[in-house]
């Protein structure tokens, strides 16, 4: 195949990721259905796909690339094909980071734009068994990872010859134990790092990803002391069932055997306290300067695996030979690493921000709970810490007597901590073990982790009402949970509670209790419930600006939530974009992932609202590329902004876009949340939109069936807005298919008052009961109708004529009922001469009743061959079957 040049690959790509997003059977559609200015690229775009689905059939990066050592290339010997100025996609080699058998890490650049960040580029060789699934796996994973102490990933993609790769944050610094070395760094320098570390997996692990690799070659240190890291490639999801991952496959435990835990030397599914195990190995080899199993691990390998299994390591400060260190550790230091490499996972801490926290106590002098909470062990560390201030005959008396009430208050700081922390445990072991039975019953060990976090809400709405801190953490961190898993009763329960339990802790006024208000923000959307949340969001604004707060994500949560909301409920202001375009401003700075996604995506609705149909496409996009780059093309949140922004594609005549977009958002969301999760619902009403466009009237009410499946399931019926906009596409089929017995059943509930929390989905819905009611003869309940749909159109969108062609079609239809043919042919014509490409079927069913009523003009044909040329330029009779048939030939 020729080489592309840069100038070529920056018109494939584009096209290349579309194909790719689509599965492999609708890919020849899409290369059908390319602009003509497009298809010189058809022959090219083949080869690609071929060569990624032969890729995928060969498997793809078989074990990771070492960054240390090997420098031979495929089969032991040869040249890699990668060389110093070569273009890969859309990024340029400059030299080598690293090479393993079978790939290699280079720095590379962008070949092209204004914004050069240097990456690390992770390539194959060449395509071989069982690589493409890591890579994949390793993709996805680090697609969730948006952390200051994880490496990031920037982009993956195909290069020219079909083989896969991996755009990383290239980080620039030395491992932490030569930064330390280096830089003879003391042991509080050194647990100061270790704080990184530690934060960077606690916030993996909250992203359900263990990363199973902990070492001293995985954390990298920069010179400013930042701390990156890195090598997900062996990471694992605790979302998964299973993890037949390419190593399991080939046979081979996924480990470092220095740094493995008991339970993976034995071949047992490790999770987080795997990790937790890890980091303790870490941070005995960074503080004490040995091994904890320093003298199995020159043997062989057998007697290091023997050793962590069955060896108990000494403490970290009997391993140093520097009395200052040794004494530095002596303590709580190493009652702490002790813990972490507990050889029984349950005696290990179980989360790493238990870990952590007991870690700051030692920096700050508190009692860590690593040690025996003994009256004197407290009483100690309070005197070190008030050494100063603590006169000598109250230091007498608290070493004499050690249940003095002032003793007991000087320790209740960390009494609160450790019952917090305590509260905690208890909890999540309840979840495993409910009926605390002294040998739990573990044959249901491997529960789904969707079913251990709706367990877990269910319980928390009912328990810890003695321990309101650990409560009030868990009610946050499961609500989200809940609403990501497709739970939105339990979400909606845990949110509204998290309101109570602020105002009873921290009161009205507090951040706390703001936070809780604009915690329901999600769900008060999906209920279509504008003006609580319009109300709560002012409130919560209020509360932050008195209280002076400045922490960019909740002020950009409150802005976007009045911007959001208001557009939803008038016609959008300048106000209300401003708030937007404010909330953007204070995300965009941020490294993520945040929601700057999801303030594109208002962006797009309030474009719309204004009639700004290239606005809102451009928004949306920038909401797809902010959610892409923060969160992962597989991501839920990503595909929602597809689902949505597709919609729109559609509306600005890009359908062969819109069908990728919405497809692709389907497909992901169906993986990440199940095949029953609301948002689903409006996937297919889009999609039934498509295909009745494309006259697909089968399919399109295929769509429609599955959607409703899904509003009417019981955990989804409180999900207003999503039934609504549902039954809006249903009566839209109906009526355009001529199918006036579904759309007279759909609309007997409204009866002459249509109402709905959306101004533009009540005229959909008006529109569409004025055209059953005309059909039907009913003429007082169209008029009734009409006279709504106009009120609304006036109120909400006098500035937007679009919004008012439907309604003029139907008083049209209305007119001509009563034999008032010439006021009729006006009204039809108003719509026909419209030119906004988001109603391109009601202008088609405007001239097709001018034609029926031999009122056609000049102008008027003039009219329909502007939009039938538009039609043809944007996917002909593929995408336009339905209002091309209308328009008829010319």
């Amino acid at each position: 195949m020729t080489a592309l040049s840069a100038a070529d690959w920056q018109a494939v790509e584009p096209l290349l990721d579309a194909a790719l997003a689509l599965p492999p059977a609708d890919r020849p559609t899409f290369l059908d259905t390319l602009p003509p200015e497009h298809q010189r690229w058809r022959a090219t775009l083949e080869r690609l796909l071929q060569a990624e689905l032969a890729a995928a059939d060969a498997g793809f990066l078989s074990q990771p690339a070492s960054l240390a050592g090997g420098t031979t290339g495929p089969e032991g010997g040869g040249n890699p094909p990668w060389q110093t100025g070569q273009q890969v996609g859309p990024w340029v080699l400059m030299d080598e980071l690293g090479r393993g058998g079978m790939a290699s890490v280079w720095r590379a650049r962008p070949h092209s734009g204004d914004f050069q960040r240097e990456v690390a580029l992770k390539l194959p060789h060449s395509p071989a068994p069982g690589w493409l699934e890591r890579l994949k796996r390793e993709r996805d994973l680090l697609a969730r990872l948006q952390h200051a102490g994880i490496a990031r990933l920037y982009d993956a993609g195909v290069d020219a010859q079909g083989l896969p790769w991996l755009a990383m944050e290239c980080v620039a610094g030395r491992d932490i134990l030569g930064w330390c070395e280096a830089r003879h760094a003391s042991v509080p320098e050194r647990v100061a790092l270790l704080l990184q570390v530690a934060d960077a997996l606690q916030y993996a692990h909250s992203r359900l990803v263990l990363h199973r690799d902990i070492k001293p070659a995985n954390v990298m240190v920069q010179d400013d002391g930042a701390v990156r890291l890195l090598d997900f490639g062996i990471a694992r999801s605790l979302a998964a069932e299973t993890d037949a991952t390419a190593l399991t496959q080939l046979g081979q435990r996924p480990m470092t055997p220095e740094y493995a835990s008991p339970e993976q030397v034995r071949g047992e599914e490790p999770g987080i306290a795997s990790d937790v195990y890890a980091f303790g190995v870490l941070a005995y080899r960074l503080l004490s300067g040995a091994s904890p199993y320093a003298a199995a691990a020159p043997a062989s390998r057998h007697a290091l695996e023997r050793a962590v299994l069955e060896a108990e390591p000494p403490a970290p400060s009997t391993a140093t030979r520097d009395a200052a260190t040794r004494k530095a550790l002596r303590g709580d230091l190493d009652a702490i690493v002790r813990k972490a490499l507990a050889k029984e996972p349950a005696r290990r801490y179980a989360t790493m921000d238990a870990l952590a926290a007991d870690l700051r106590r030692h920096l700050a002098g508190e009692a860590v709970l690593a040690r025996p909470p003994s009256w004197r062990y407290r009483a100690g560390r309070v005197i070190a810490r008030h050494r100063w201030a603590v006169g000598a005959s109250t230091l007498a008396v608290l070493a004499l007597v050690g249940t003095t009430g002032w003793a007991l208050r000087a320790a209740s700081d960390a009494r609160q901590e450790a019952r917090r922390s305590g509260a905690m445990v208890e909890f999540l072991t309840g979840l495993f073990n409910p009926l605390r039975e002294a040998q739990p019953d573990t044959r249901h060990r491997d529960v789904p982790a969707r079913q251990l976090i709706e367990d877990g809400a269910r319980r928390v709405l009912g328990s810890l009402q003695d321990e309101p801190l650990a409560r009030e953490q868990l009610l946050v961190d499961l609500g989200t949970l809940t609403q990501q898993l497709g739970l939105p009763e339990l979400s909606r329960q845990l949110a509204e509670e998290r309101v109570h339990q602020a105002e009873r802790l921290h009161g009205t006024r507090s951040r706390a209790y703001a936070d809780a208000l604009l915690g329901q923000r999600d769900l008060w959307e999906s209920a279509g419930r504008y003006a609580d949340g319009l109300k709560a969001a002012t409130e919560a604004l209020a509360i932050y600006q008195a209280l002076g707060e400045t922490d960019p994500q909740r002020l950009a949560l409150a802005h976007l939530t009045l911007g959001g909301f208001s557009a939803r409920m008038h016609a959008p202001e300048a106000a209300d974009i401003e708030h937007l375009t404010t909330a953007a401003r204070l995300l965009q700075p941020l490294p993520g992932p945040n929601l700057l996604g999801t303030v594109y995506e208002q962006l797009l609705v309030a474009h719309l609202g204004r009639g700004e149909m290239e606005a809102a496409y451009q928004a949306g996009m920038q909401g797809v590329q902010a959610n892409r780059a923060q969160r992962g093309a597989d991501d839920w949140k990503t595909a929602a902004s597809e689902d949505q922004v597709g919609q729109v594609a559609l509306f600005t005549q890009r359908p062969a876009e819109a069908g990728t977009l919405i497809r692709h958002g389907l497909q992901v969301l169906r993986k990440a949340m199940g095949p029953d999760v609301v948002i689903l619902a409006r996937g297919e009403a889009n999609l039934a939109l498509l295909a009745m466009a494309a006259g697909q009237v089968d399919e399109a009410r295929a769509h429609v069936a599955e959607a409703r499946r899904i509003t009417t399931l019981p955990a989804n019926q409180a999900m207003a807005a999503f039934a609504l906009t549902v039954e809006a596409t249903a009566l839209d089929v109906a009526q355009q298919s001529g199918d006036w017995d579904t759309l007279h059943r759909g609309c007997e509930r409204w009866g002459r008052d249509v109402q709905a929390p959306q101004p533009a989905l009540r005229l959909r819905l008006q529109q569409a009961c004025a055209a059953d009611a005309v059909h039907r003869g009913d003429l007082d309940r169209a008029r009734a109708l009409l006279d709504q749909a106009r009120g609304v159109a006036q109120k909400f969108f006098a500035q937007v004529p679009a919004r008012h062609a439907a309604i003029a079609l139907r008083e049209g239809e209305w007119l001509a009922a009563q034999g008032r043919r010439d006021e009729a042919a006006a009204q039809w014509r108003q719509v026909l001469r419209l030119d906004d490409p988001s109603i391109v079927t009601p202008r088609a069913q405007a001239f097709a009743q001018l034609r029926a009523a031999q009122a056609l003009t000049a102008d008027d044909l003039a009219s329909a061959e502007r939009l039938r040329a538009q039609l043809q330029r944007a996917g002909g009779s593929t995408h336009w079957t339905t209002p091309l048939g209308l328009l008829g030939t010319p």
